[in-house]
């Protein structure tokens, strides 16, 4: 589980990273944390912790994981 997703437009490197709207999110048991799809369907797959921060800090209210589908993202 190395991928990395942000909620906010990166200030650094911004080259290296991908905007693109989240397409579905689903826990997966295997890697233990949360498998993200994009709009290109790249799965981003991070940790529990890592969704947690990234939901905490997109421009809506994310009560459940499904809640961040049509959230716009950066990915590398």
């Amino acid at each position: 589980m190395n991928d990395r997703i942000r909620a906010k437009p990166p200030a650094t490197d911004v080259d290296h990273w991908t905007e693109t709207t989240v397409q579905a999110v689903r826990f997966d048991d295997t890697a233990g944390g949360y498998a993200i799809t994009v709009e290109d369907g790249t799965e981003v797959t991070v940790s529990r912790a890592v969704f947690e921060l990234f939901a905490s800090r997109l421009d809506r209210s994310v009560d459940a994981p499904g809640d961040a589908v049509g959230a716009t993202a950066w990915y590398r």
